[in-house]
């Protein structure tokens, strides 16, 4: 038995325009022991900003540490808050988070999750100490 340790990092630039949201349920036996969570919002949702708001720092990862558990489902919602400022879908390319979740000392997954620049994601991931056995990727 080990506790998870999930880590998100964004490098995207416009990622100011976005807020993001991580939480999970940890299990143990079948009963949950733990609930991790983080949020990062930079603007209300429709606020559509004309540019990066002053005292925006682009160190928005997150690393979450839980208590011991055999089980983890993962939720990570990603919400413009703010369009990209081009009307184009070919100009607003999809954009990478890093997400990296371990088992005590063992990296049991480690994946470029991709964006939609439009409308944001939302991602449900269950693992066990081995690895993903479910995932809404």
């Amino acid at each position: 038995m080990a506790p998870f340790t999930v880590s998100i990092e964004c490098d995207y630039e416009g990622f100011w325009r976005y807020n993001y949201v991580v939480m999970g349920s940890v299990m143990r036996a079948g009963e949950e022991v733990d609930f991790i969570k983080h949020r990062s919002e930079v603007a209300p949702v429709g606020a559509e900003l004309r540019e990066m708001p002053l005292g925006y720092s682009k160190e928005r990862g997150v690393k979450l540490v839980s208590k011991e558990g055999d089980e983890l489902t993962l939720y990570i919602y990603v919400i413009p808050h703010t369009l990209p400022s081009t009307d184009s879908t070919a100009d607003a390319e999809v954009f990478n988070m890093s997400l990296v979740v371990s088992h005590g000392s063992k990296v049991i997954l480690k994946r470029q999750l991709e964006i939609n620049p439009w409308s944001g994601d939302n991602i449900e991931l269950r693992l066990n100490s081995e690895g993903l056995t479910k995932s809404e990727l």
